[in-house]
């Protein structure tokens, strides 16, 4: 509370402002500065780009690797333990909410 009721004064209102004022261009004058690049065509650019980040790419591999089969992927999520604990949980939260919608305590002139 005491460092609020120092900046409430003229002085403090002063400093407050020129603060701000000088911190407004860092962003600006962090930012790198970098000679404008000639305009290109289309097909120019799209031979760089092509020259530089396809080349890199490795050939796909011949085969495809086959994942291993867990057994969540044989049965429905809702038919193992936690899929049904799940359920529990949200046939028990919307059973509240329903129950807390009509049996609210709060009345407003807006309610009624």
């Amino acid at each position: 509370m005491l460092l609020m009721k120092k900046w409430r004064g003229a002085i403090g209102q002063v400093a407050l402002l020129t603060l701000t004022a000088a911190l407004i261009p860092l962003p600006v004058g962090a930012a790198e500065a970098r000679p404008s690049p000639k305009p290109t065509t289309i097909k120019a650019s799209v031979e760089k780009i092509a020259a530089t980040d396809f080349a890199a790419t490795p050939a796909p591999r011949a085969k495809a690797i086959r994942t291993q089969s867990s057994p969540m992927n044989d049965r429905s999520f809702f038919k193992t333990k936690p899929g049904v604990i799940a359920l529990v949980v949200m046939a028990a939260g919307v059973g509240y909410a329903l129950y807390s919608v009509s049996n609210d305590r709060i009345t407003s002139p807006a309610k009624q």
